[in-house]
């Protein structure tokens, strides 16, 4: 189980040319700290029969191509917005969604030059594509407001757009789509930008788009959606969790109930299920986890090591996994602090690139586990370290190693021990000497907390090479305070508050991010403020409610304090007031102002409340009887535009009172639960001859 970190850096290709398109030119690097050469990260697509990685910028508009060390790089450009990658069967032809220029292309993968093209349209927006399947190709795109699926005829480069609207498929943008090996033919849908958790399930194996599933997961974004490697289910993962969908009648339950914050799901053709977590700077979990077909525990996890420049490690983009096709390796793309892409080689049998001529320096080793020394052949010369898995900071910690020089390491013999953390990179902290055998040790005193890694170097000599290997561990960091105001306040709708965050001590980081999660499907997750707080720890924002919302701090840690989050939700109350119609005049009884009817009268009133899709509201009538309002009559009726209009039918008597109001019931019969409980004004009403 090894990680392989690379960076990527453009490659010489010389005389290469395209037909479209530009391939920039540089020098291939091996520098793990270089950063990757995007400013986005679009879609991954592997191909195992040239074992190239290729990964679109949408930003840039363009693609990198990589061997699988993340060497030989080229770069692909030209292409404005592309994201969705897809790789035909034989690995012959990369397919790009190039939703910039309305249009996809297909490259050679031989020589990454356009051997097709295929607009979609004017209006025609493209997000990702997947196939071919019986000789189509198929697109996200968006029709009459409505997400949705187009193909393309690779035979007639005939371009069809499916009417979803036709199927009562409403999606609110264009949908992630994804397809698997266990379930040939079907396509999914997915909305990943509300919280409807909306799938839908296409059988596209005839030509046509056949609906076959439609399913739901209300209340929380969806990252990412696979089918299970035996083709009955979706895997359906997001911020708040994960489920398992049944593919023939959309039963659902819950899916890896350990674990949350999931930012993407890859399946493996043997039906390995690979997860990536976001958040794993606070959240403890690994950032990938690998679980055999239906295991509740993983067989494998993975770290990503840090990077230099950093506070936080790289955390696994969503949707970035990609399995090797039929093999063991793992990649993920990681994003750094600054807006920096890292590609990591996962599980990699071959981690290390033979030198392309004979040289007297050992090749790298892949990043270990932490703690566990990395094994050689005893034959050879070779150096281990090795760490306890955690650590205090500012208290001494023992490194232990050894250095093997056949036939017998002389004692004596010199390592020098490095150190890298938040604060310095590949710091020399000191020396060791080996004792017999060719073991060493040395004691450090770790001064920044979160991920470090010590490195130990064998300088060589005329005899042997020199030697390097490292290790991490993670060394502990203070817990800083961090409060936000007006959790669980009730607020009225439409009100602007102003939210206060209090920051304790820290090291050098003073910086805070405050997002805002209001719960609808129409308003995502967005950051609504990121500053540094001031002298008295202390940074405001203001924000208009709507719907109840949660509140997220996050303060990203620093060498000394570690990353943290903390929550708070606001309530917000709907709009609700109810008018009265058909009434004789208006007079007071007490100081209580009332509607008067003739008793031949039925009086009517007509609920308005804040508009959402089929909201229903709850009208309460009381009457008031032996001194006391006691309960009459009530029922639920749904909302239309906003409005519920109704009529009071009965037999009445002269001076017999009434009094109606609505109540908004979150969650009532299965509707919505976007608000907080709200109760109307009381409308008072009477009778006379």
């Amino acid at each position: 189980m090894r990680i392989s970190r690379v960076a990527l850096a453009a490659t010489v290709l010389a005389g290469a040319s395209a037909m479209g398109f530009g391939l920039s030119v540089g020098t291939a690097s091996a520098d793990t700290d270089e950063k990757l050469p995007i400013k986005s990260f679009g879609d991954i697509a592997v191909d195992a029969v040239h074992k190239r990685v290729f990964v679109s910028d949408p930003a840039a508009g363009k693609i990198v191509a990589m061997n699988y060390q993340g060497h030989e790089t080229v770069e692909v450009t030209g292409l404005t917005g592309v994201r969705g990658l897809q790789l035909s069967a034989d690995s012959s032809t990369l397919y790009a969604a190039v939703s910039g220029a309305r249009k996809v292309v297909a490259l050679t993968t031989e020589t990454l030059t356009e051997s097709a093209s295929y607009p979609v349209g004017e209006n025609g927006f493209v997000s990702d594509v997947v196939g071919p399947i019986n000789g189509k190709l198929w697109f996200s795109t968006q029709n009459s407001r409505t997400g949705t699926i187009g193909s393309v005829d690779l035979a007639t480069s005939e371009i069809a757009v499916h009417d979803a609207s036709a199927d009562g498929v409403d999606l609110y943008a264009i949908p992630a789509i994804s397809t698997g090996a266990g379930a040939p033919g079907l396509i999914v849908l997915t909305d990943t930008d509300t919280t409807s958790g909306e799938s839908v399930v296409y059988d596209v194996s005839s030509g046509a788009a056949d609906l076959k599933l439609e399913t739901r997961v209300f209340g929380t974004f969806t990252s990412d959606v696979a089918i299970s490697g035996n083709g009955g289910h979706l895997i359906q993962v997001g911020y708040n969790g994960s489920n398992r969908i049944a593919l023939a009648d959309g039963a659902k339950e819950e899916a890896y109930t350990n674990l949350d914050n999931f930012g993407g799901v890859e399946v493996a053709s043997d039906g390995r299920v690979a997860l990536a977590i976001r958040g794993t700077s606070f959240n403890g979990f690994a950032d990938v986890q690998v679980f055999q077909p239906g295991a509740a525990t993983p067989e494998l996890t993975f770290k990503l090591p840090a990077v230099s420049g950093s506070y936080n490690r790289p955390e696994a983009i969503g949707r970035s996994l990609a399995w090797e096709p039929g093999g063991s390796r793992l990649f993920v793309i990681g994003d750094g602090d600054g807006d920096t892409f890292w590609l990591y080689t996962l599980n990699d049998p071959d981690a290390v690139e033979p030198d392309p001529t004979p040289s007297t320096t050992s090749p790298s080793p892949a990043s270990p586990t932490p703690g566990n020394p990395t094994t050689t052949q005893p034959s050879e010369p070779s150096l281990l370290i090795s760490a306890p898995a955690t650590a205090t900071r500012g208290k001494p910690l023992t490194l232990t190693g050894s250095l093997t020089l056949p036939p017998s390491t002389p004692v004596g013999t010199e390592v020098v021990i490095e150190r890298s953390d938040m604060d310095a990179r590949d710091k020399v902290v000191g020396t060791a000497k080996t004792g017999e055998n060719g073991s060493w040790s040395f004691t450090d005193v770790p001064t920044a907390g979160g991920t470090v890694t010590y490195g130990v170097r064998y300088a060589g000599s005329v005899q042997y090479p020199a030697l390097v290997n490292w290790t991490f561990l993670e060394v502990s960091r203070a817990t800083p305070g961090l409060v936000i105001d007006k959790g669980n306040s009730v607020n009225a709708y439409g009100s602007t508050v102003t939210f206060t965050v209090t920051l304790g001590k820290t090291y050098k980081n003073r910086v805070v991010e405050i997002f805002a999660d209001p719960a609808s499907p129409w308003q995502g997750n967005s950051l609504i403020k990121k500053g540094t707080v001031n002298s008295a720890g202390k940074l405001s924002v203001s924000y208009r409610l709507t719907y109840n919302t949660k509140l997220a701090v996050v303060f990203k840690g620093d060498a000394q304090y570690a990353p943290r989050t903390v929550t708070a939700t606001a309530y917000t109350k709907v709009n609700v007031s109810t008018r009265m119609f058909k009434h004789y005049k208006t007079k007071k009884i007490g100081s209580t102002s009332y509607y008067v009817y003739r008793t031949k009268r039925d009086p009517e009133f007509t609920h308005t409340m804040t508009h959402y899709p089929r909201r229903i509201e709850r009208t309460v009538i009381q009457k008031y009887s032996g001194g006391k309002w006691r309960n009459y009559s009530s029922g639920y009726f749904e909302l239309v535009n906003g409005k519920s209009e109704l009529i009071f039918e009965g037999t009445f008597k002269a001076g017999q009172r009434f009094r109606v109001r609505s109540e908004y019931i979150p969650g009532a019969y299965g509707r919505d639960n976007f608000n907080y409980t709200t109760y109307g004004a009381w409308r008072y009403w009477t009778f006379t001859k």
